[in-house]
């Protein structure tokens, strides 16, 4: 038997459920690029994990992409027997969501993983482009608020760290997109300013691509660890 794909619109956004025949409830939510460097997802696919994405590339993690993601996870984990607690992929920009989401709903989330993650709105969308003028519109923000906005994930930390949820981090230390020192760098910087243990893999000399890891075993385990 093969998978069940489901394909569907959810409040005007398209989804895409994956359940497994061999199904056993616990499930990834990538938040943005389903399909992009997804070696970790497919071995998950088949070890009985749900592949799960809501497409809601135009809203950059904001208050309002928190809310459809709200409505969206109500949804399905009724409609599709899901665990309460979702693992988060959040992937570039997708960290955002993903971080976003978990601060504001954080008995939603079972643990998070975040690659090159996006973690500061002054870094990225760069200056100039189509994605900071979709993004400043999208959080009603000028590029001289932008400067002065405190409510990036990386301003919010120390409240992410207090909430317990078990954090995988990957990044390469040569990002030309999203800068590493001041994205996942500072979240590193902070566990160890504060004695937090953070599981997390610094890919020396690698740019914002490739995503993920070679060998996905580190994250293979992060997902079935408890």
């Amino acid at each position: 038997m093969t998978n069940r794909i489901f394909e569907f619109e959810f409040n005007g956004y398209n989804a895409i459920i994956v359940l497994p025949n061999n199904f056993n409830g616990k499930w990834i939510w990538k938040t943005e690029f389903f399909t992009a460097f997804d070696k970790a997802e497919v071995q998950l696919l088949n070890m009985g994990y749900a592949r799960v994405y809501y497409q809601i590339s135009d809203k950059y993690g904001s208050p309002n992409a928190v809310k459809l993601m709200k409505d969206f996870y109500d949804f399905i984990i009724k409609e599709f027997n899901l665990n309460e607690k979702c693992i988060l992929f959040g992937f570039s920009r997708g960290g955002l969501y993903a971080f976003n989401f978990a601060i504001k709903h954080p008995l939603c989330v079972d643990k998070i993983y975040l690659d090159a993650p996006v973690l500061d709105l002054k870094t990225w969308p760069h200056e100039g482009t189509f994605e900071q003028e979709q993004m400043l519109a999208e959080y009603k923000l000028t590029k001289q608020e932008l400067l002065k906005f405190k409510n990036n994930p990386i301003d919010k930390i120390d409240e992410f760290f207090s909430l317990s949820i078990p954090l995988l981090l990957i990044a390469g230390d040569r990002d030309e997109v999203v800068p590493f020192k001041k994205n996942s760098g500072l979240v590193i910087d902070f566990c160890k300013v504060n004695n937090i243990s953070l599981n997390y893999v610094v890919k020396k000399g690698c740019l914002h691509h490739p995503h993920s890891l070679v060998d996905v075993k580190h994250i293979i385990d992060f997902c079935n660890s408890y």
